[in-house]
C-alpha cells in the first residue's frame, strides 16, 4: 500500500512543481489504486479534487468508483455517482453501464442488468470499438450470446473508415475465440473474413493481432494446415509475421515432432531479423540438437550474431556443447572465434568444457591459442601465468637518434659541448671557407650524409661538374622559401620543372636509367641544413 502513498505524492509534486497540470489518466490510475487499497474515501475526495481543478467528469474515473461501491453492495452510492455523471455529460462512456450490468447478472438479477443495456443503447451513442468490445465480453460471459452477436454486426454495418472506426481487431479475436470454445471451427474462419451488410459500410482490414488470434487457436486444436494457410496469407499481404505468428508456429510443429519445419520456420524468423530471447532460443536449441540438428543450430545462431543486440551468450553455450557432443568441431571453433569477435564472454564452466572436448579430440592447443585471443585477433600482452611463461617479445625503440658522439642513446656530451640542437647532432668541422661541414656517421641515413663543401666564389659546385654526383636531397622543393625564421636566400622556384628525391627511377642528368641522386642547383640555405639536419 505504501506505493499508494508514493504516486500521491508523484502527483502532489507535479502539481507543485510541474509546468503541467495532471491529465484524467493520472486521475484513473490514482483512483482504481486508492479503491485496490480499500481507501475508497480517498478516491472520492480525489475525484472532489479532479472536478475543483476545473477538469471534466472523465466516465473512467467514475467507472473506478462505481465498481468499488458495488463491490462493497452499496448500490445507492453507486446509482447516485451515476446519476451525478449523467447530469455532467450528455455523451459518457457506455463502460459504465457494462459495469452495472455484470454486478446485476452476478447478484442474479438479469431483469435489470437487460435494462441497463437497453437504456444505453436507446440514447443511441456511437461508441468506440473499446466500449463495445467491453458490453460482447460482459454479455458472452453471462450467456447473452443473441445479443452479443446482434452487437457485432451493429458494429460492423457501422465501420465506415476513414469517417468512423467501428470495429478493431479485439472485436474479431472476442467473437472468433467464441466460435472456437463452442467447437464451431468453420464458424470461425467465417467470423474472422465477416463484414458488414449495411449500405456505405466497409471491410476491416485484418492486422496481425487479428491472425495470430486465429493461427494460435488453429494450433491449439491441432489444426496445423489451417493455421499455414493463414500464416501464408498473412505474408501474401502488406503485413509482416511478428515474433508471436513465428513462436506460436515453432511451437505447435515441435508438439507434432515436425523437426524440419520448425527449424526451416525459425530460420525465417532468424531472417526475418526479428529478436529471439534466450528463453526460447535456448529452448528450441535443446530440441533441435536432441535431434541431431546441432551444426544448423550453429547456422542459424551466426546468422544472429551478424545482427544487433547480439545472441545471449547462453544461447552459444547450448550449441556449443551440442557441437561438441556431436564431434563437429570444425563448426565448433568457428562460432567460439565468432564469440571472441563480438566481444562475448566465456563462462568459466563453458571454457572448461570446451577445453576438455577440443582436448579429448587432440586439438588443445589449437582451441587453447584461439581463446587466448581478444577480439581483434591478437594474444593478451600480459605475461602468461604458470611454471614456464612465455617471453615477452619486445617491439621496437620507440625514439632512436643518430649515430654519432652525441646521440640520444649514446653517452653524455662533455662538458662545454654545444647544447641544443648541436647537441643531438653529428659532430661538424668547417670546411672551406668557413663553412661547417658535417662528418658523415658510419651506416647514417641520406639525410645525414656528407655534403659537400661550398666553393669559393667562381668556382663551379661539383655536383655541376658533368658526371660528378651529389648529395641526397631535393631539386626544385620549394620548401625552404616557406620556413619562416630560416636566414639565407629561397631558391627560385619552377612550377614546371621536375621535382623529384634521390632514390626514385627515373632518368639521371646523364641521361642514365636507374636510381640517381638529385643535382643540388636548388640547394637548402645553410642554416636551413642544419635544422633539416
Amino acid at each position: 500500500m505504501g506505493n499508494v502513498d508514493t504516486a500521491l505524492e508523484v502527483y502532489r509534486h507535479i502539481q507543485s512543481h510541474a509546468p503541467f497540470s495532471p491529465s484524467s489518466v493520472t486521475y484513473r490510475h490514482l483512483t482504481r489504486g486508492l479503491i485496490d487499497a480499500a481507501r475508497i474515501g480517498d478516491a472520492v475526495d480525489l475525484l472532489r479534487e479532479m472536478l475543483t481543478k476545473g477538469h471534466g467528469a472523465d466516465s473512467l474515473v467514475y467507472n473506478n468508483l462505481i465498481s468499488g461501491f458495488l463491490n462493497l453492495g452499496n448500490l445507492d452510492k453507486a446509482n447516485e455517482l451515476f446519476d451525478e455523471l449523467k447530469e455532467r455529460c450528455l455523451v459518457y462512456d457506455g463502460v459504465v453501464s457494462a459495469t452495472f450490468m455484470d454486478w446485476f447478472f452476478n447478484q442474479g438479477r438479469e431483469k435489470e442488468a437487460m435494462e441497463s443495456y437497453k437504456s444505453l443503447l436507446d440514447r443511441q451513442f456511437r461508441m468506440v470499438p473499446a466500449t463495445c468490445n467491453t458490453l460482447i465480453e460482459v454479455l458472452l460471459k453471462h450467456g447473452r450470446k443473441t445479443e452479443a452477436w446482434a452487437m457485432f454486426d451493429q458494429m460492423l454495418d457501422n465501420h465506415t473508415p476513414p469517417t468512423f472506426q467501428a470495429v478493431n481487431s479485439d472485436t474479431f479475436n472476442i467473437m472468433v475465440n467464441e466460435c472456437f470454445k463452442n467447437g464451431k471451427f468453420d464458424e470461425a474462419i467465417d467470423t474472422f473474413r465477416k463484414v458488414g451488410t449495411k449500405a456505405g459500410s466497409r471491410p476491416f482490414s485484418m492486422d496481425v493481432a487479428g491472425y495470430n488470434n486465429i493461427i494460435t487457436r488453429y494450433c491449439e486444436h491441432g489444426m496445423l494446415a489451417e493455421a499455414d494457410n493463414l500464416f501464408r496469407e498473412l505474408m501474401s499481404k502488406s503485413l509482416c509475421p511478428d515474433v508471436t505468428s513465428h513462436k506460436t508456429l515453432i511451437d505447435a510443429y515441435l508438439k507434432e515432432n515436425r523437426v524440419d519445419d520448425a527449424l526451416s520456420m525459425f530460420n525465417r524468423m532468424v531472417d526475418a531479423g526479428l529478436r529471439v530471447v534466450a528463453s526460447f532460443g535456448n529452448r528450441v536449441f535443446e530440441v533441435f540438437i536432441g535431434n541431431g540438428k546441432a551444426v544448423d543450430c550453429a547456422q542459424a545462431l551466426t546468422k544472429m550474431g551478424e545482427k544487433d543486440p547480439k545472441p545471449d551468450p547462453t544461447c552459444y553455450e547450448v550449441v556449443l556443447k551440442g557441437l561438441c557432443n556431436e564431434g563437429a568441431f570444425d563448426v565448433a571453433q568457428d562460432l567460439v572465434g565468432q564469440m571472441i569477435r563480438y566481444g562475448i564472454g566465456f563462462t568459466p564452466s563453458l571454457r572448461e568444457f570446451v577445453s576438455m572436448a577440443f582436448g579429448k579430440a587432440g586439438r588443445g592447443e589449437e582451441i587453447e591459442r584461439l581463446l587466448s585471443m581478444n577480439r581483434w585477433g591478437y594474444a593478451p600482452r600480459y605475461p602468461q601465468q604458470g611454471p614456464n611463461p612465455q617471453p615477452r617479445v619486445q617491439g621496437p625503440p620507440q625514439m632512436t637518434a643518430t649515430r654519432g658522439p652525441y646521440s640520444m642513446n649514446g653517452p653524455l656530451p662533455p662538458q662545454g659541448a654545444p647544447q641544443g640542437f648541436g647537441s643531438f647532432r653529428p659532430s661538424q668541422t668547417n670546411g672551406p671557407a668557413g663553412y661547417p661541414q658535417t662528418a658523415a656517421a658510419p651506416g647514417a641515413p641520406p639525410f645525414f650524409r656528407t655534403r659537400e663543401p661550398s666553393p669559393t666564389p667562381g668556382q663551379p659546385r661539383p655536383s655541376q661538374v658533368p658526371g660528378s654526383s651529389g648529395p641526397w636531397q631535393v631539386s626544385g622543393s620549394p620548401f625552404p622559401s616557406q620556413m619562416g625564421g630560416l636566414q639565407g636566400s629561397s631558391p627560385s622556384y619552377d612550377p614546371a620543372a621536375p621535382s623529384h628525391v634521390t632514390g626514385t627511377p627515373g632518368p639521371s642528368s646523364a641521361g642514365s636509367q636507374g636510381f640517381h641522386q638529385a643535382d643540388e642547383q636548388s640547394e637548402f640555405p645553410h642554416s636551413a641544413r642544419e635544422v633539416s639536419a
